[in-house]
């Protein structure tokens, strides 16, 4: 028999499947029912609204993410190892990351789930900005910008080489992407 966590867990790869085929648009509970072969109920039952299932779905694109990553004594090697985490690499870091950004784009009009999910884009921008602090203070990080700048920096860096390897998939290949942003983390950080 399937437990509750379970169940939640298959219907959020149901809509992941769903908004990867049809997009965020076109994910809804109905949609969604017919997709998974069952009624409307599970999906409402387990999420309530569609913006918590989207919540959830997004942010099972963040399962696995290096965000505790220890800094062993060298932060940059660190900051590089989160960020190339969200970086579409291959195909499932490339389809977690569209699914991602199309959900991020349709919160902008949904200020509840845009809440929700800058929430954990604050916890992300915590863990940089401590990481940053920590390689100010061993001299491996620049110091002549504050620590909350330079994680916006890294956070544009890496969001905009993310879109795109999605939307340049020809001009930007994985090796290509992997190199850039290495050179550009170092670049942005070191002193």
């Amino acid at each position: 028999m399937e437990t509750a966590d379970e169940r939640r867990a298959r219907l959020v790869g149901v809509a992941r499947d769903l908004i990867a085929r049809d997009g965020v648009a076109n994910c809804t509970f109905r949609r969604l029912a017919a997709a998974a072969g069952t009624s409307t109920r599970p999906f409402t039952h387990a999420f309530g609204t569609r913006d918590n299932l989207l919540r959830e779905v997004a942010l099972s694109t963040w399962d696995g993410s290096p965000l505790d990553v220890e800094a062993d004594g060298d932060v940059v090697a660190a900051l590089t190892t989160i960020g190339e985490h969200w970086l579409p690499l291959d195909d499932e870091r490339y389809l977690a990351e569209r699914i991602y950004f199309e959900i991020v784009l349709f919160a902008l009009t949904r200020p509840a789930l845009r809440e929700e999910l800058m929430a954990y884009s604050t916890t992300a921008n915590s863990r940089i900005a401590a990481l940053i602090t920590m390689g100010q203070k061993a001299g491996q990080i620049r110091a002549d910008v504050p620590a909350e700048e330079l994680t916006m920096a890294f956070w544009a860096l890496q969001a905009g080489m993310a879109f795109t390897g999605l939307y340049e998939t020809d001009a930007l290949p994985p090796e290509m992407a992997r190199r850039v942003w290495r050179d550009g983390v170092a670049r942005l950080v070191r002193p």
